[in-house]
Parts: structure tokens; C-alpha cells; sequence
């Protein structure tokens, strides 16, 4: 069982192009792409008629076009036309998902399309801060329940033992952990003043001598 009636990322801005492009979430196979004006689509990734995937059709004049039999769908899911002069059949429709574009992440609502309040998105705190520095990599997939991983995550105090070869560090082992509850979940974090990076930072970090380190996991 999942949680529907929440923001989900779907996918890195730059994933996204103007070729249909499946994604997975929640179990649910969507296609996705961006329209003429470089708006993000997504849709029921199965055309009603044969359940072929949308995605493996192509795009026609900003629309969808299911590469079996022709069947044509527009941004919000309906279909707009059908083979030669055909009559558009009136249940031939798919689903249509709220997405929203936002920290160079695609958001997606998979819940009722009535309740996606784009207010609801998570800020994070620093993105546009010309101070702080952004970077990202591969993602990383471990094969397990994601339950196990939120359980890693908000125990810091395991990083002193488990990572010695990279984040860790005596700060790590001896700087007590504050954790704060809100309404939707939980963040844990701790500072660490004045201390030389760990390992694995100070392969990164553009600086001599001693930093200050925040560790922060919000769920």
C-alpha cells in the first residue's frame, strides 16, 4: 500500500525531453515528456484500446500518438483522434498525473488530482543561496525496503563506526544529535564546528583547514 495523496519525484529535470520516456512510481508505469512549450506531461503509460505503452508510440504534433492503431492523446488524456476518420470512441481516455517542475526535479502526484497543492512540495532550505554549493551523482539502488533505508537515515550515530574510511570523524562520535517533530515527519541533525572535513570530503572541498559540518535528515 502507498500513500497516494503526496509530491513524489519522478525524475531529474534533464531526464525529461521532448521523446516519450517511461517511469515507474508507486508501481505505476507513466509516460512522460515535454510538450511544444517545454511543459512536463504525464500520463496513464497504456493506450485504452490494447494497453500497448504510450511511450513506445511517438509524438504528434505535441500530442501522443499509440504507435498500434493510432489512437492520439492530449496533455490532459483525452484522446483527440483516431485512425483515418474514425469516430473518437468516448471512453478512450487515460489518466492524466499533476506534475510540477521544481529544484530541477519532476514532481508528481499520484493521488486525487482535486487535493495536488504544488504549497505542499518540501522546500529546501539553501538551494538558491549563492553560498552553498550543489552537487549530485548516480543514484544509488539498494535492495531493500525503503523502511530499512528511513531507519538508516535517522541514526546518525552509526556513521562513527560503519563509515570511518569516509564521513566519519570524532565530531561524528562525540556531537550530540537534536531531533525536532512538525506535523508531516521528523528531522535529525547536528553541527559540528570547527572541524577537519571527513575522508571523503576532503577529496571535494575547494579549501584549507577546519569546516563547519551540518548533518541533516529530514523525513
Amino acid at each position: 500500500m502507498f500513500l497516494k495523496n503526496a509530491w513524489y519525484v519522478a525524475a531529474w529535470s534533464s531526464e525529461i525531453t521532448t521523446d516519450l520516456k517511461q517511469v515507474i512510481v508507486l508501481g505505476e508505469k507513466i509516460c512522460m515528456y515535454r510538450d511544444q512549450a517545454g511543459k512536463i506531461v504525464a500520463l496513464e503509460d497504456a493506450c485504452p484500446h490494447r494497453k500497448l505503452p504510450l511511450s513506445m508510440g511517438r509524438i504528434a504534433g505535441g500530442n501522443v500518438e499509440c504507435g498500434y492503431h493510432g489512437l492520439t492523446f492530449d496533455c490532459s488524456g483525452a484522446c483527440v483522434a483516431a485512425p483515418g476518420k474514425g469516430r473518437i470512441p468516448s471512453n478512450a481516455a487515460v489518466h492524466s498525473y499533476p506534475v510540477e517542475e521544481s529544484y530541477e526535479l519532476i514532481w508528481i502526484w499520484m493521488g486525487d488530482p482535486e487535493l495536488a497543492d504544488t504549497s505542499k512540495i518540501f522546500k529546501i532550505e539553501n538551494y538558491d543561496n549563492a553560498d552553498w554549493g550543489i552537487n549530485r551523482g548516480a543514484a544509488m539502488e539498494i535492495k531493500c525496503n525503503y523502511k530499512l533505508m528511513t531507519d538508516n537515515l535517522l541514526d546518525p550515530t552509526h556513521v562513527a563506526w560503519v563509515h570511518q574510511t569516509s564521513f566519519a570523524q570524532d565530531a561524528a562520535r562525540d556531537t550530540p544529535l537534536t531531533l525536532s517533530k512538525n506535523d508531516d515527519g521528523v528531522v535529525v541533525h547536528r553541527w559540528m564546528m570547527d572541524v577537519e572535513p571527513a575522508p571523503f570530503y576532503k577529496h571535494i572541498v575547494q579549501f584549507e583547514g577546519n569546516a563547519d559540518r551540518l548533518q541533516k535528515y529530514e523525513v
